[in-house]
C-alpha cells in the first residue's frame, strides 16, 4: 500500500492556484514551487522528524498535548511581543490584543485562550507585567524559555527549507540570531490572516486541527510507514508513542477513524494502516504551506533588518 500512497516518494503535481504568492508584492517561494521541488520527497522525513521534536510533551511550552490552537497561541504571543513599542499603545501585548490575534485562526474559544495563558504563566513561559505607562494594564511577555524554544522551532523549519534551497542559506535563523527572531516574528504579525486562510483552504485537514496532535498523528503514521515500509503499521505502534506526545490508544483510534471517514487513511489486513493518496496530498500541502510562509517571512525579516536594525528580545 505504501507504493500507492507515495508513487515512489514523488508528490503529485500541484494545482496552479498553489503557485500564487501569499502576499503578491513579496517575492517568495510559493506552496506550488515547494511541492514541485525535486527534493521534496527527500526533505519530507527531515521536516517531520525535526519539527515534531519541538511539540513533544516535555518540550512544548506548557508541557501538554499539542493542538493547532495552542501552537497558534504561542506564535501570537511571540509575534505580538516582537512589535511591542512602549511608546505606542496600539502595539501593547495585552490580553485583549492576544485574543484578537488568535481569533483570526478560528481554532480556540475565549475560555481556551484563558486556559492557555494560565498554563503558560504557571509553567514559566509567560509573564503578565504591569505597564509602566499605565499600571491598570497587564502585558503578556514571553520569558527567555519561550523565546529559546521558538528559536529552535524556527531553526527546524528553515533547516528543512535549506535542504531545498541551499543557495538561500537561511543563516540567521539557523544560528538562532535573536535580532532575526524578532524581525521575523514581527513580520509574521501581518501573516495571521494569511495563515488562517491557508489552514482553512486545506479542507481535508480541518477536522484534525482541533484534535490533540490530530495532524501529528497523521504525520507519525507517514513516518512509521516510511521507516519500515515492509512492516504493517498497527494502532498500537502509534499509541506506543504516548510518552513523547501524550496521546492514548483510544485517542489514536479516534484520529485514525476520522482519517478513514474522510478518506485520508486506509487499512488492510496484510499491510496495516497507511495514508491514502488524498491523505498524502493534504499533508504535503500542509508542509509546503508552512515552508512557503517561512520563506516569505525570512525575506520580510531581512528587509526589516536592512531598513532599521531591530533590538533583540530582552
Amino acid at each position: 500500500m505504501q507504493q500507492n500512497q507515495e508513487e515512489d516518494g514523488k508528490a503529485a503535481e500541484p494545482d496552479d492556484s498553489l503557485f500564487r504568492r501569499f502576499i503578491p508584492e513579496i517575492d517568495h517561494r510559493t506552496t506550488g514551487e515547494v511541492l514541485a521541488h525535486p527534493g521534496f520527497a527527500q526533505m519530507r522525513p527531515v521536516y517531520i522528524a525535526t519539527t515534531m521534536a519541538h511539540y513533544e510533551l516535555t518540550v512544548l511550552p506548557g508541557h501538554w498535548q499539542s493542538t493547532a490552537g495552542r501552537v497558534a497561541a504561542l506564535g501570537a504571543i511571540i509575534c505580538n511581543d516582537a512589535v511591542f513599542d512602549p511608546a505606542d499603545r496600539a502595539t501593547w501585548p495585552t490580553l485583549a490584543r492576544f485574543k484578537q490575534s488568535v481569533s483570526v485562526f478560528g481554532l480556540t474559544s475565549p475560555r481556551q485562550i484563558d486556559e492557555i495563558v494560565a498554563r503558560l504563566v504557571a509553567t514559566g513561559y509567560l509573564t503578565m507585567e504591569r505597564s509602566p505607562a499605565d499600571g491598570r494594564v497587564r502585558l503578556l511577555r514571553p520569558t527567555a524559555a519561550l523565546l529559546a524554544w521558538d528559536r529552535e522551532v524556527l531553526a527546524a523549519y528553515y533547516g528543512a527549507l535549506r535542504l531545498l534551497y541551499p543557495e538561500t542559506g537561511y543563516g540567521l535563523a539557523l544560528t538562532r540570531d535573536p535580532a532575526f527572531q524578532r524581525a521575523q516574528r514581527g513580520a509574521s504579525t501581518t501573516m495571521f490572516p494569511v495563515i488562517g486562510r491557508f489552514l482553512a483552504a486545506n479542507t481535508d485537514l480541518l477536522p484534525f486541527y482541533s484534535m490533540n496532535n490530530g495532524v501529528r498523528v497523521l504525520l507519525l503514521l507517514w513516518e512509521a510507514t516510511h521507516t519500515a515500509p515492509t512492516a504493517p503499521v498497527r494502532e498500537g505502534d502509534l499509541a506506543g508513542l504516548r510518552p513523547r506526545f501524550g496521546f492514548s490508544r483510544s485517542h489514536v483510534r479516534n484520529v485514525l477513524a476520522a482519517g478513514e471517514e474522510h478518506g485520508l487513511v486506509a487499512r488492510a489486513a496484510q499491510t496495516g494502516l497507511g495514508l491514502t493518496p488524498r491523505g498524502m496530498t493534504a499533508l504535503d500541502r500542509f508542509i509546503a504551506d508552512t515552508l512557503s510562509s517561512h520563506d516569505m517571512t525570512y525575506r520580510m525579516a531581512l528587509q526589516a533588518l536592512e531598513a532599521a536594525p531591530l533590538r533583540a528580545y530582552g
